[in-house]
């Protein structure tokens, strides 16, 4: 049986008197205290002791930066997901990286409800939810040519005052559009309520919105999730609409749905006009439509609207582009 403690070892090496170099000094010897504990650190612990040192300068490397200027703009502006795989096989389904929300909110965003006035009048919402989801039963045929991709349409538990049969068949018309992606011939889509899909098209409460997207930047708004593979639509923005539509609810809706698919699918936003005056559906209409030009797009809320060729516009990805949208349109 072994005894308490560690097993002695043989002793260490004899070391020969040290001497100063010629012209030199030998420096300040250790403490002998200092030094038998040490030697006596190391045989009991092996290479564990030096080890511990170089984990300690590894995770102070890291953490410097993961905090960097850089890193810290990365999570503020918002990176993309990661791409996901698509349920029914065929080619994996992009994240855009161009969203005006964080993955990881950082120290500085805002976790309360914001006032009414920063949103259109309107009813009431829900501002928090359970965060578990429930699926709205329905199913529809294939929808357009092309890739199939299946979706399903959900709701938040706890979310009220929406009719959500209303809601599932907004979701549904706006994607059956033959201006909606499905014109480009090469998109098809099918609604299910069982069984893998590509993605969710899921009504959540704006609370929730900060907890699957960030919310670093003041405004209300929508956004997908890549690794959750949804399409988050704010319960705010539904009820009560953005500025750029007026007291257009109906065609808000439309293209809050079209654009968040348009995520979903692999688009990325938009920040030009179309060439016949129209904003792009990629473009982030609800916090507005003003160009780096000073145009101001007319709203819309489809990919592919009747009689414009250059549909659906230039795409931009990353940070940059998006924040300097947000900064001429929230002035």
């Amino acid at each position: 049986m072994a005894a308490n403690g560690p097993a002695a070892g043989p002793p260490p090496p004899s070391r020969p008197p040290q001497s100063a170099a010629a012209g030199g000094s030998a420096g300040p010897k250790p403490h002998p205290t200092a030094a038998r504990h040490w030697r006596q650190f190391t045989e009991r612990y092996g290479w564990r002791a030096y080890a511990l040192p170089v984990l300690v300068v590894l995770t102070v490397l890291a953490l410097a930066t993961t905090n960097s200027p850089s890193a810290v703009k990365e999570r503020l502006i918002g990176g993309g997901r990661p791409p996901t795989t698509s349920a029914t096989g065929g080619p994996a389904v992009a994240a855009s990286n161009g969203q005006l929300k964080s993955d990881d909110p950082g120290a500085g965003a805002l976790n309360s409800v914001l006032p009414a006035l920063a949103l259109p009048p309107g009813p009431g919402y829900t501002t928090t939810g359970k965060g578990t989801y429930a699926t709205i039963p329905g199913k529809s045929k294939v929808i357009g040519k092309g890739t199939l991709r299946k979706f399903s349409i959900e709701v938040e538990t706890g979310v009220t005052g929406v009719d959500l049969t209303s809601f599932a068949n907004t979701v549904v018309t706006a994607l059956s559009n033959p201006q909606s992606w499905i014109s480009d011939g090469k998109t098809a889509l099918q609604r299910v309520d069982t069984g893998p899909v590509d993605f969710h098209v899921t009504l959540v409460s704006s609370m929730t919105v900060r907890r699957l997207c960030g919310y670093d930047l003041p405004v209300e708004t929508s956004c997908y999730d890549g690794a959750d593979t949804r399409v988050v639509l704010n319960v705010a923005r539904w009820v009560r609409g953005a500025k750029a539509y007026s007291s257009d609810l109906a065609t808000y809706r439309l293209y809050a749905v079209n654009h968040e698919v348009g995520h979903a699918l692999g688009h990325n936003h938009s920040h030009g006009c179309l060439a016949n005056g129209f904003a792009p559906v990629m473009m982030q209409q609800t916090i507005g439509t003003r160009t780096a030009s000073g145009k101001i797009c007319q709203p819309n809320p489809w990919p592919y609207p009747t009689g414009v060729k250059d549909a659906p516009g230039p795409e931009e990805a990353g940070s940059g582009p998006d924040l300097e949208f947000y900064k001429r349109n929230s002035s």
